[in-house]
């Protein structure tokens, strides 16, 4: 089932998303939707996962007197994520620190296909 027209503004909204942007276009907020089961706030919490993908290869730079910190746009993502999962009722995995490859390693130390 597809996202109607409304829900498709209503997930642009949630996101933050305005009208002049281009992030998702409505044929991938439609995968999403599919992929979370038609779980509205799943479909937006695996959107927000996304931009967290992006997000994490931001870099912090300073210029002189100019500085930027473009992390805090990750860390932002990343509480929205886990307000929308919550929201959600779980189903993903939450966001925890570690490295790459520990989460690809499963308890019996062989490597998940998929996490």
């Amino acid at each position: 089932m597809a996202l109607s027209a409304t829900q498709l503004t209503d997930i642009q909204a949630d996101l933050g998303i305005s009208d002049d942007e281009a992030v998702f276009t409505d044929a991938e907020l439609n995968r999403l939707y599919a992929r979370a089961d038609s779980s509205y706030t799943m479909a937006v919490a695996m959107a927000i996962r996304q931009l967290l993908i992006t997000a994490a290869k931001f870099n912090d730079y300073t210029a002189g007197y100019t500085a930027e910190k473009k992390s805090q746009v990750f860390q932002q993502l990343k509480q929205m994520y886990e307000v929308w999962l919550a929201e959600a009722g779980g189903g993903l995995a939450p966001l925890v620190s570690g490295t790459l490859e520990q989460d690809f390693i499963e308890p019996d130390g062989t490597s998940s296909e998929y996490a």
